[in-house]
């Protein structure tokens, strides 16, 4: 995913054509992203599959985020 692509379409308020930037290829997988927001200390995208926070593995796949506060 193009970072900076990302960032301008959720600038201009593009924000269905930026997460279809981000899921492009991955339509079909079971942890699609259906929503985002945008972390306020980093600027980076949070993705999320209903409740459930997910994110690319390292294989490409969309999976459940590992929780970050063991």
């Amino acid at each position: 995913m193009d970072q900076t692509l990302f960032t301008s379409l959720c600038k201009a308020g593009k924000f269905k054509e930026a997460l279809g930037l981000a899921i492009q290829g991955h339509e079909n997988e079971k942890f699609t992203p259906s929503r985002f927001s945008m972390d306020k200390n980093t600027g980076l995208p949070i993705f999320y599959r209903g409740n459930k926070r997910v994110a690319i593995d390292e294989t490409g796949e969309w999976q459940l985020a590992k929780n970050p506060n063991p």
